[in-house]
């Protein structure tokens, strides 16, 4: 092996051998840089690693070298300049064999691209803000940094401008629409802020509800009032720690007015409960009755009842009618049925925002005539009123419906306040005009137990209270129990008291009454059957089929078992010892349940339960009642769900009343749109033909892409008003098509303003028409969808002043003037509040004052 000396010897001659065999060419590296496609002078040029020169005024530098032929050359060019991030280039070649005497030349051209930005410099009483988050149209791109600092790349169209905006937790915001240019310093100044966030709320049978309207002073200067959200945020900037006196002003509630110190330093919320003076009335629905007669049609003598009981009822101005068809679609919303609603209640679902009560009933008719049940429940499930009535002919029914009314009327637990106090008389806001209240009622008196917020905790029991004198809105009564503490006082609550079970089990004697129902040998225990004595409620059997029932031990009773679905057995009862068991079986009425689907495949679920796949062909056995049906296929087909009525022996939806499944194509638009997909979507939504349920929808949708993204006005206007071409759109049957309205004179404003040069006649037709609509969009405002209220109220305004603008300018008529004018007045005063200080309204908001300039001047 060779020694160190050896080695290092072996290399030198190689260098020897290696240098002495060299074999250079000369060549001319040409550069020439651009950026952005404009010649890039003074931009560094490196050669393998080593910078050889800077470009002269036209981006060019030659540089003439020897390589050997093979040999790569690596070439790469960067360059700084103020407000640009520049990307370096880079290049290679390799070196050729050139004929002899030539110098070889390599032209290259470096193409350098680059992105602008402005430094936004954050500062807080003249010292760097560290933190501080930055926007840039609506969208977080930065935070700045130790030195208060932060890079904001500059898009490449800025249209109108950029909207910087600047937070941070604790501050002031800071914001701005600027056209910079690349290499600004752009200061912002930021205060420290105090935010007081005032939430008002009331409660509404056991629900939290937003208050709006709730005045906010703070120190006696009114600074604001509460959003249709009950929220407002006070914001004060000066130096933190401030005691304030904050002031709460809610005109017809109690109190109807609160006041508090707040120390303003930091983020604070403020949460205050205000009780109505005036109680709020119970929303109810009559959810209907059915028929528990298989061999009876008796769906006239069913419409004629439930009519007469919702005109009985909603005259008492102590109900607010919810129709029957809201009810169900709530209920199908909250994904409940009848059997949950009437077993647990809904109060901790959706369907507790719109109802309160909800009434249903029953209708068996025989040789005797109608035996109508009526069952009434409220929102905790609690069942206030089980009675029957009977009606010996059809014609008796109307009077039977007044009963029913009547009897609802004196069994709700109506909720009343203590409104007054002089001496020992007590005013309450239950009177006898909406809520039947007599001379020698009792009610419950109730103490609210208040958390720091005001909110009820709970009520307790503090004594009764007698009715003595009853006026139409209020009543006067005296205390005749006081369960020890301090006497009541305006805002105890008073309750009107049902007769309790506990007193109708005085008797201190009763025997166990056992039901079952089917047809032998399925016979179960059945719960849910009601009980009557001599035609009072006396209860209903549990899981077990079983109640016990109290009696006068020998008294002979007329005994009524009733539950829907079944048929109802009656006898005279007489028991001669306490405890006796008596059985009794309810025979079913069930009916044959068919159903097939267009396509069929589809997963039959009813109340939840499944029935197997459409098509039913042989059906299935279901009791009579209301059932919530779903049919479930998947894929691209949109689920199908109805409550329906099964009152006949064959309820058979199959052959002409099969049920058609459709394609969610509402889904698969907003899919397609969500991938960036505007043809696909259009597509989507294009195939929604007019008898699909999503058809209104979907057409909307449609339009607004051809509004927005294809600037296609014509197909636009045509897809809002296949829209408003419905009856039941074009009469606002469903409210929330109101804004239909405000897009389609939107619409014929766009298409009116881009034909002005060339078609002034078509301009002018087009421009009326959006007046027309704009006008009609104006007044349903109030039916506006809630979650782009102020944005459709701003643009019905905006276009309809802008429309009559435009035709005055056409006309130059003094009457068409005097509109405009008046419709720009009306766009500044109904400006939403809400928009103001957003750059893109305020953009808005400022060429409407030019534009009213012009029509004034």
């Amino acid at each position: 092996m060779l020694n160190r000396t050896g080695k290092r010897l072996l290399w030198v001659m190689v260098a020897l051998f290696l240098g002495a065999c060299s074999n250079e060419v000369p060549l001319d590296v040409e550069v020439r840089a651009t950026l952005d496609g404009q010649v890039a002078p003074q931009a560094r040029v490196s050669i393998d690693g080593v910078e050889v020169g800077l470009t002269d005024a036209s981006g060019s530098l030659s540089k003439s070298l020897s390589r050997e032929p093979g040999v790569e050359v690596r070439i790469a060019v960067a360059m700084d300049r103020a407000g640009y991030r520049i990307a370096p280039w880079e290049g290679a070649f390799v070196v050729r064999n050139p004929a002899k005497g030539q110098v070889l030349r390599y032209p290259l051209e470096a193409a350098l691209t680059s992105t602008r930005y402005v430094t936004l410099a954050v500062t807080e009483a003249g010292a760097p803000l560290e933190g501080a988050v930055v926007e840039l149209n609506g969208e977080r791109v930065a935070e700045t940094d130790l030195r208060g600092e932060a890079e904001v790349t500059i898009p490449a169209e800025v249209g109108k401008g950029l909207r910087l905006e600047v937070s941070k937790s604790g501050y002031g915001g800071w914001k701005k629409t600027l056209k910079p240019e690349a290499g600004d310093r752009v200061e912002a100044v930021l205060s420290k802020e105090a935010r007081l966030n005032v939430s008002a709320l009331t409660e509404e049978y056991g629900l939290a509800v937003r208050m709006p309207g709730v005045s906010v002073s703070v120190d006696g200067r009114r600074v604001g009032k509460t959003d249709s959200k009950g929220n407002y945020t006070y914001v004060y900037t000066g130096e933190p720690g401030k005691k304030v006196r904050v002031t709460l002003s809610a005109p017809g509630s109690l109190p109807a007015q609160w006041q508090g110190s707040v120390t303003l330093e930091g983020e604070k919320s403020l949460q205050r409960y205000f009780y109505p003076a005036s109680p709020k009335p119970i929303r109810a629905a009559v959810y209907g009755y059915v028929n528990n007669t298989p061999t009876e049609d008796l769906s006239g003598s069913l419409r004629s009842l439930e009519d007469g009981v919702a005109v009985n009822l909603f005259s008492y101005l102590g109900f607010k009618e919810v129709p029957r068809e809201k009810a169900q679609e709530e209920i199908r919303k909250a994904k409940l049925n009848v059997d949950q609603i009437t077993a647990k209640g809904w109060q901790e679902t959706r369907l507790a925002r719109s109802v309160d009560m909800l009434l249903l009933g029953s209708v068996t008719k025989d040789e005797r005539g109608f035996t109508i049940e009526t069952k009434v429940f409220t929102s905790a499930g609690r069942l206030i009123l089980s009675q029957i009535n009977t009606a010996r002919r059809e014609r008796d029914i109307p009077g039977t419906a007044r009963e029913i009314a009547q009897a609802v009327l004196a069994r709700f637990p109506f909720e009343g306040t203590i409104l007054a106090v002089e001496g020992e008389r007590y005013q309450i806001n239950l009177g006898k005009a909406d809520y039947r209240m007599e001379k020698g009622m009792e009610l419950a008196l109730l103490s609210p137990v208040l958390d720091g917020s005001g909110k009820v905790k709970k009520f307790e029991d503090i004594g009764t209270f007698r009715v003595k004198k009853t006026e139409a809105s209020a009543s006067w009564g005296e205390v005749v129990e006081l369960k020890g503490g301090a006497a009541p006082a305006v805002g105890d609550r008073v309750v009107r008291r049902l007769q309790l079970e506990e007193e109708r089990k005085a008797t201190g004697t009763s025997f166990v009454l056992q039901a079952s129902g089917g047809v032998a040998p399925d016979v179960v225990p059945l719960r849910g059957v009601n009980i009557y004595l001599d035609d009072q409620w006396m209860g209903s059997t549990g899981a077990d089929g079983t109640a016990e029932v109290p009696v006068k031990l020998g008294k002979k009773y007329d005994l009524l078992l009733y539950r829907h679905g079944y048929q109802k057995i009656g006898e005279r009862l007489k028991v001669e010892k306490s405890g006796d068991r008596r059985p009794f079986v309810l025979a079913a009425n069930n009916a044959l349940f068919k159903v097939e689907t267009d396509p069929a495949g589809a997963e039959i679920l009813l109340d939840g339960t499944s029935l197997g796949r459409t098509p039913l062909a042989e059906g299935k056995p279901v009791p009579f009642g209301f059932h919530t049906l779903r049919l479930a296929l998947g894929g691209d087909y949109r689920d199908w769900e109805e409550v329906l009525e099964f009152s006949q022996r064959v309820e058979d939806y199959t052959g002409p009343r099969r049920i058609t499944l459709y394609k969610d194509y509402l889904r698969l638009g907003r899919e397609a749109e969500g991938k960036g997909s505007v043809e696909g979507a259009i597509a989507a939504y294009g195939a929604t033909e007019s008898a699909h349920p999503d058809y209104s929808l979907a057409r909307q949708a449609l339009a607004r892409l051809y509004m927005d993204e294809k600037k296609d006005f014509s197909g636009a206007i045509r897809e809002f008003e296949n829209v408003l071409a419905l009856p039941q759109n074009q009469q606002l049957i469903f409210k929330q098509f109101a804004v239909t309205y405000t897009n389609l004179g939107h619409a014929y404003y766009e298409r009116g303003n881009a034909r002005l040069q060339q078609d002034r006649e078509g301009a002018a037709q087009d421009l009326a028409k959006a007046v027309q609509n704009l006008q009609v969009a104006k007044q349903n405002t109030r039916f506006f969808p809630s979650e782009a209220f102020d944005e459709a109220v701003h643009d019905t305004y905006y276009y309809l002043a802008l429309a009559t603008h435009k035709i005055y300018l056409l006309t130059r008529k003094e009457n068409i003037q005097e509109r405009a004018d008046q419709a720009w007045r009306e766009y500044f005063d109904f400006f939403p509040k809400a928009l103001e200080g957003r750059p893109a309204f305020e953009s808005l908001r400022e060429a409407g004052r030019q534009y009213w300039a012009q029509v004034k001047g």
